[in-house]
């Protein structure tokens, strides 16, 4: 995961685009393709993919093949692992996290388990700090908008700050808008303006590669002509990771959503602010970010997987590496990681110090990008003389 391939950003920054992308829907049919062995799967013809219960092996799996796009692959596979295992356990309803993506064409994906591995067996810091003051505590989690169900339990710590809290607080809560209106919001922002479409803002070579991009997704150029640069870019990057088993439904938002009960949820921010920020770059940045992303789709699951092992351990140094690995060597990447991220944090640590003057509980849900570095929101509190306390993964709250 890279600057190189900006849009990946949504995973660790922002997660609007992963609930309102219903445009291209057609791009997720399937061919009702009957199902081989996983002795067959190397030789099986077309876009392909098996899915596999955690710890079954080829016990229990799912095979999709000769679909028209990877992510109806991913989904056909995913769908007939589940039905294998509700035909082998009996039990007609059954938990979609026990299957997984294991295979994508010929590549072999990264496993929720090969990811946890990763992350120490002693106490390691999480990114999860509490605030107190005489009126407020305040937990601070740093989320990943975008996992698979194979990295859950969370750290029980997680749990034990949200079922503590009173308030969930979200960047923007995109529930509460109708999809309607989040879509309107959402085309105004994300398409170019009157008179211009891709191939006039795009060079030739460009064009070329954006095409054939496209259509490896079942996408003709047309469907996507007029909207920005940074919409295709981001969309591209959103059906790569739903294609590995990545999915929103999956992330922190969403599963802590799914525990509200009587909270009360705040918003950080705008959606018509986080929608200026991912659609009203300069077009000239917008460019090239699509361009490497272009570049450089194939390192999506490597670099995902390095991000993720990084925010399980708690590892700020590796994290912080990583995110400067994503800003890349341009100035006009460089600018625009810094009004994705740093801008966007002095903001949030101000509404944050607020809490802590107002009483109440709160669970503060951020994309983790956030907190790290000098210009993070754990350092700017600090700035002003607000400190927290880490919670280490071996503590009890």
């Amino acid at each position: 995961m890279t600057e190189k391939l900006r849009g990946v950003a949504g995973p660790l920054a922002g997660n609007l685009l992963l609930r309102s992308f219903v445009f291209l829907a057609s791009v997720f049919l399937t061919s009702e393709i009957a199902a081989q062995s996983p002795a067959d799967y190397e030789n099986l013809p077309g876009r392909k993919a098996m899915a596999a219960v955690p710890g079954h092996g080829n016990d229990i799996y799912g095979i999709g093949h000769s679909q028209p796009t990877d992510v109806a692959a991913a989904n056909r596979a995913l769908r007939e692992c589940q039905r294998k295992l509700v035909r082998q356990t009996g039990v007609s309803l059954i938990p979609k996290q026990t299957c997984e993506v294991v295979h994508l064409n010929e590549e072999r994906v990264t496993t929720g388990a090969d990811i946890r591995a990763r992350v120490p067996e002693g106490a390691h810091p999480l990114y999860l700090w509490r605030y107190t003051s005489a009126s407020a505590t305040v937990y601070l989690a740093g989320s990943i908008h975008v996992l698979k169900p194979t990295l859950y339990p969370l750290a029980p710590q997680l749990e034990r700050a949200f079922e503590q809290s009173d308030l969930l607080v979200l960047e923007v809560d995109t529930e509460k808008y109708p999809l309607d209106e989040m879509q309107r919001k959402m085309m105004d922002a994300a398409l170019l303006r009157e008179g211009l479409t891709l191939k006039k803002v795009l060079s030739a070579a460009l064009l070329k590669r954006l095409k054939k991009s496209l259509a490896s997704h079942g996408i003709d150029l047309k469907q996507v002509a007029q909207f920005k640069p940074a919409m295709v870019m981001n969309q591209l990057v959103v059906l790569r990771l739903q294609a590995l088993g990545y999915s929103s439904e999956y992330g922190l938002e969403q599963h802590f959503r799914s525990k509200l009960e009587n909270r009360q949820i705040l918003e950080l921010e705008s959606i018509d602010m986080q929608f200026d920020v991912l659609f009203n770059q300069p077009l000239d940045v917008q460019i090239r970010l699509l361009a490497d992303t272009l570049e450089m789709e194939d390192e999506i699951e490597p670099l995902l997987t390095e991000i993720l092992g990084a925010w399980l351990a708690g590892d700020d140094e590796s994290l912080s590496t990583l995110i400067l690995q994503q800003s890349g060597d341009s100035e006009l990447a460089q600018a625009f990681n810094r009004r994705l991220l740093d801008d966007r944090n002095v903001g949030m640590a101000k509404t944050i110090r607020h809490y802590l003057d107002t009483p109440g509980r709160y669970f503060v849900l951020v994309g983790a990008a956030h907190f790290i570095g000098e210009a993070g929101i754990v350092n700017l509190l600090e700035q002003q003389g607000i400190t927290g306390q880490r919670v280490m993964s071996d503590e009890q709250i």
